[in-house]
This record gives C-alpha cells, structure tokens and sequence, in this order.
C-alpha cells in the first residue's frame, strides 16, 4: 500500500469510529430516557393505594324495635332532647311496613289502541299553514297523466290525480273558499229525492215532524240534530250542505246525507197528519256537492294540494321559457287541508280487548274502590294533573254535589289484572301512528291505570322517654301520644344493601386496581425490550470500534514505515 493510499484509508477509518462514538452517544442518551420512563412508572406503581375490601363490621349497628299489638315499630333514629325533663328526654322516629291501598299509573310502549277512525277535514284560506308557495324552475306533464315540479332549492314533485278517499279533503278545501253551497238555495235540485211513504218510524206509529226523533229510510237510520246544540263533527256535515243552518232541526244519517226539519213539515202539511201513506210526496234529502269537487280538477302528492289549473298554467309557463327564452316569474300553490278526527268504537289496545264501563259496572263496590283510589291518588302530591283531568272528563256533578258517570272509562285484562285507562288517553295514542296500517308503532305512550296494595314505609316521630339497663343500652319506651311503656328488643342488624354497594364499589376499584398494574406492567416490559435492542447495539459499535482503532494502528504503523524509508532515502 502506498504512502497517499494508507493515508486516506486511515482518515476514512477516524472518520468512522467518529460516527461510532456519536452513535454510541446517542444511545446512551435514549437509555436514560428510557431508565427515566421506567422510574416514572415505578414511581406511578407506588403511590398507587390498594384497594381494601370492606368489613361487615363498619354496616353493622344495635337495632331497638317494640311490637305495639299490631305492627313491629323500629327506632330510625333518635337524638337528646337539649332540655330533657322527668317525662321526656328524646324526640324519637320509629317506622313500620305495611301494605298500602294506591292507585298507580303506567305507560305502555306503542300500545296500539284500535278505534273507527272519521276524518274531519277543515281549510283555512287565510292560513300560512294551509297555504304554501313553491317558486317552480322545471315544469312538466308525464305521458301517464301526471305532472312534475321542479323547485328552485332542486327538490321534485311529482302530482297525481286525486283518489276517491281523498276527495273529503277536497271538499274541505272547496267549502273552506265558499263553494259548497245550499243545493236548494242555489236553484239547484237536491242531489237526491225520496218518496214520503217510504219512511219508517221507529217504534211505529204515525210520523209527525214535531215529535219523532228518528225514522228510517233508504237502508239508514235519520235521527234528529238541533243544529245550535250539535258538537262540531255534526254540525261540520250539516255546514257542507246547508247554507246559514244555525237555529234549525235536521235529519242526518250515518252517511251524512241531510234532510231538513222544514221539508219533512212541508211533505207532512201537504198530505196531513199521516201522510206517509201517500206514495207521491217527495222529500229532499241533500248530500255534498259543489264546483270544483269533481276528482280531475285537483291533483295531490299524497299530502298537498294543487288545482290543475295551477299545474297547466306552470307547464305552459315552463314551455314559454324554453321557446322563447324568456323567464316569467313562475309560482305554484299548495293546498294543505288539516285533519281533526274523532274517534270510535274503542275495541282493543294490541291484543287486549277494551270495554267501556257503564254505570251499572260502578255499583260493582270492588270497582269503585279501584277507580275511587286512582282519582284519589293522580290528584295526591305524587299524582298527574292531566291523569285527574282526564277521570274528572268522564264524571259531572248533580245539584247535590254527587258525581254521576258519563261514560269514556274503559278496562283490560293483561297479565291477569284489570287495568283501565280513559277515552282522552286513548285518543292520545290514536293518530300517532308512523305507518300506514295506523295501529303499528303508535309513537304516543298509552297512560293507563290500576290500583292494589303496595308495601310502603309508615313513619312516625315525637316525644318520648327512652331509659337504659345501665349498661349503655335502651330497654323500654314511652312516647308522648301513647300511655303504653314499650319493652325494647335489641339485636344486632348488618345493612346488607350498604354492605353489597361497598362490596360492589370494592370490586370495581380492584378491577381498575389490577388493570393499572397491568398496564404499567406491559409498558416496563416494552422500555426493558427497547433497552435490551439498544444494549445489543452497545455492544456491536463496541466491538466495531476495537477492530477500527487495531485497524488504525497497523495502518499507522505502514504510514510510519513509509516516513521513516523516506527519511532513510533522501537523508542518506
């Protein structure tokens, strides 16, 4: 090897135990970094309390109890009066169970409570919420007879004709502008005639307008309304079809048909009293009608309204625009008709069939008992308001202040017991359905009701003379209501509930316990495992730099015998 070539060797090879030193270094600095994790974690370990399981001991205490002939009373607790005399010297709280007769209220889950259902549809054109504007970007009418539209925010809607279910909703709309009217008022023939003769008085007899209440006709029973005395569903029928109606008496079957009170005298004064016989008189019998109620004049998404005027209009609208490109503002109107149904026939809540109590059902003394117990107790401090309101719906008072029942209690059987519940409860529930069926996933609870005997702690606390056996121990009692001197019984009692808690609590901090230890345990075997990798390392740059410097001295070595034949050749 040459003088040059030993040269730059022995440079590289300080060059390179200079990089084994520095790397050795650096590992010494990540092992104190890692011996200081380690202490962290020791230290962590031992400042960690053990937990210790509780003792029985620590819920243990001297119970005092007397049996006064009839319940076994317990001393609760008892403190020294701070001016005691001769007769008494501890205000005392004892306590007993007993079984308390309570009325009690539940709630059931999707009770899916089954009635008749009768939709009663109103308008308002006056509304905000019954009239909604839709700015319209797109227009158009499908092959199918349907239209779409196309909103400015993107959304599409596409209207259908509107179904014969539907159209009661068409007439709430039509009547909420005006348009049904008095059929016979508007020079209009009623929509449909009756002969006289064919009426049939109920119980027989001959028909006079003034005294019969109902007869039959047509396969329907006509029973009499006075329209100022009428609820709102009742006098909603007769508004569709009679003009200005308030003040008169009407006829009305369960199908809505309408017959005046005036053209039942009119058919009767013409023929007499017991005209019925004659087969020429006919009667008005009046049902819905109007402009605008046929199917096609209105179209819906299944929940809006639209007029097919509107929609034509939109589409021609739209077709402009695309011819022309000339944009015209462009806005349709829905119509939202409001539903407020009444209810009927209550015959099941799921499977459990409901029956309407009658008045007679409330002789029943058990029965009574119940329900009197329930009103009681939703009016008590622990009781519902709405619960109250909802029996007190059920019930008015006579003029001597007694409660007479008018109906809209209805009981069950589930699981064996009796339970009852109130019509405005039911009503509650109806309508809240999410599904089509209306019955399934019924999203308002059912509140229904029983009452039965319910064990209850009975506190008491006053006055009394407590005297000890001289031993630190009570052994008779004299309360200041209560003439009787009471003999103490004293055992030893363990709060077994106080002691599961302690012992649970226990548990769960040695879980935790051993999970930290656990932890610090995992984490000391990984620093020892990247301290063990590192010492490893040591150890092969340790044995690397001892083959570097016995290699640095045989190449200082030939660089000094190279000096020393140079010196030899040029110093001669």
């Amino acid at each position: 090897m040459g003088m040059a070539a030993s040269q730059a060797r022995y440079i590289a090879l300080t060059a390179r135990k200079s990089n084994v030193e520095y790397e050795g270094q650096q590992i010494n600095q990540a092992r104190v970094a890692l011996a200081n994790q380690s202490a962290n974690l020791f230290n962590q370990m031992m400042g960690m309390g053990v937990p210790t399981p509780p003792s029985t001991t620590d819920f243990t205490t001297v119970q005092y109890s007397f049996s006064d002939g009839i319940n076994t009373e317990v001393l609760s607790n008892y403190y020294q009066l701070g001016n005691s005399d001769s007769e008494y010297n501890y205000v005392v709280t004892t306590y007993h169970n007993e079984k308390v007769y309570t009325g009690s209220k539940k709630k059931m889950n999707d009770p899916q409570v089954q009635a008749t259902k009768t939709n009663h549809f109103t308008y308002d054109p006056t509304s905000t919420d019954d009239n909604t504007s839709m700015n319209v970007a797109k227009a158009w009418k499908n092959t199918d007879g349907t239209y779409g539209i196309e909103a400015s925010d993107g959304t599409t809607t596409i209207f259908r004709p509107v179904t014969i279910k539907e159209e009661d909703q068409v007439k709430a709309i039509n009547k909420g502008n005006g348009i049904l009217v008095d059929q016979a008022a508007a020079g209009n023939a009623p929509s449909t005639n009756g002969l006289f003769k064919n009426i049939a008085i109920d119980g027989g007899g001959t028909f006079n307008a003034d005294t019969v209440n109902s007869f039959k006709y047509d396969g329907s029973t006509f029973t009499k309304v006075e329209y100022d005395t009428a609820d709102a569903s009742m006098q909603g029928i007769i508004d569709s079809v009679i003009q200005n109606p308030a003040g008169n008496n009407y006829y009305v079957d369960e199908n809505g048909r309408v017959i005046t009170d005036d053209d039942l005298k009119a058919a009767e004064t013409g023929y007499g009293v017991g005209g019925a016989t004659n087969p020429e008189e006919p009667i008005a019998i009046r049902e819905a009608q109007g402009e605008g109620i046929a199917t096609g004049d209105y179209y819906t998404d299944g929940k809006k309204f639209i007029t097919k005027t509107d929609l034509d209009n939109a589409v021609a609208k739209y077709d402009k625009y695309v011819a022309t490109g000339k944009k015209e503002p462009n806005e349709v109107n829905y119509i939202t008709p409001s539903n407020d149904p009444t209810f009927s026939n209550y015959s099941a809540v799921g499977n459990c069939t409901l029956t309407e109590l009658k008045a007679a059902d409330l002789e029943d003394e058990d029965v009574w008992a119940e329900l009197d117990q329930i009103m009681k107790d939703m009016k008590g401090p622990n009781g519902d308001t709405k619960a109250s309101e909802n029996f007190a719906a059920c019930f008015e008072t006579d003029e001597n202040g007694d409660l007479i029942y008018k109906g809209g209690i209805y009981k069950f059987q589930m699981g064996g017991t009796t339970y009852y519940t109130t019509k405005n409860d039911l009503d509650a529930s109806l309508g809240t359905s999410i599904v089509d069926n209306e019955i399934d996933d019924q999203q308002e609870k059912l509140a229904y009701y029983n009452a039965s005997y319910i064990e209850k702690k009975v506190e008491d606390t006053q006055k009394a003379l407590l005297e000890t056996d001289g031993e630190g121990r009570f052994k008779t009692v004299k309360f200041e209501d209560d003439s009787v001197v009471y003999s103490l019984n004293t055992q030893t009692v363990t709060d077994e509930d106080a002691y599961n808690d302690a012992m649970n609590r226990y548990y769960y901090e040695n879980a935790q316990y051993e999970k930290m230890i656990a932890d610090i345990n995992a984490k000391t075997e990984i620093i020892q495992a990247q301290d063990r990798t590192l010492e490893l390392r040591m150890e092969q740059l340790a044995t690397e730099q001892s083959a570097l410097q016995n290699e640095m001295e045989a190449v200082k070595k030939v660089v000094d015998k190279h000096v020393e034949l140079g010196f030899k050749t040029f110093g001669g």
